[in-house]
């Protein structure tokens, strides 16, 4: 969904400087911090996107169209719900702080696994089958 690139931009994090020069087990400083946050929603995001092609490719054509369509507004929710949840300042993202790329970067990972759980149940479950249980 994201390139590494684009990320660095998204949650405000440097792209040169990578999650392995960072110490993400105790992250000693807010940039470290930003980097990990930046790391783990990167990770997440991948993983999304393996289950995401992994129901695209079992559903028929209405399938493929309704999941287009519904993870599209997905990614619209989870970035306006993160900005809800944070008080992420859109209009003067200047003014958001430096702790602002770690929160904004938790919540959308924490979204992003919920989706990765949500995916992986439709994987399990085909579509109309109410009764099935992941």
């Amino acid at each position: 969904m994201l390139r590494p690139a684009a990320l660095g931009l998204l949650v405000g994090v440097p792209v040169a400087v990578s999650a392995a020069e960072a110490d993400c087990t105790q992250a000693p400083n807010q940039t470290e911090a930003n980097i990990c946050a930046a790391h783990n929603f990167a990770q997440a995001d991948a993983e999304l996107n393996r289950r995401y092609a992994a129901l695209r490719d079992k559903l028929d054509s209405t399938g493929r169209h309704n999941l287009v369509a519904a993870q599209r507004v997905w990614i619209a929710f989870r970035d306006l719900e993160c900005n809800l949840r944070t008080g992420y300042d859109t209009t003067t993202p200047e003014a958001n702080g430096t702790i602002a790329p770690l929160l904004v970067g938790t919540c959308k990972t924490q979204l992003t696994r919920q989706r990765i759980q949500d995916l992986t149940a439709q994987i399990t479950c085909p579509g109309g089958d109410l009764t099935c249980t992941p």
